[in-house]
């Protein structure tokens, strides 16, 4: 009994531990909008000014939701 016990303690315990470390890293467009500011990268620039998203640095498009959100765009 003190065995499952301790063994279903251990598991909660590193579960939550992986859920911390899995914390999702910014883009550098998610940074530069954190900062009021553009991404300053080429490919990003690129990207934006065709109305585009930049899929180097963006494979979920987070930056063209970003910036409709800064834009007041749906």
């Amino acid at each position: 009994m003190k065995k499952a016990l301790m063994i279903m303690a251990i598991a909660v315990g590193l579960m939550g531990f992986a859920a911390v470390g899995a914390e999702k890293q910014k883009t550098c467009c998610e940074k530069a909008i954190e900062q009021k500011k553009e991404c300053t990268n080429k490919c990003c620039l690129k990207a934006h000014r065709e109305g585009k998203s930049c899929t180097k640095c963006n494979p979920n498009k987070e930056d063209l939701k970003l910036y409709d959100k800064k834009a007041g765009k749906k």
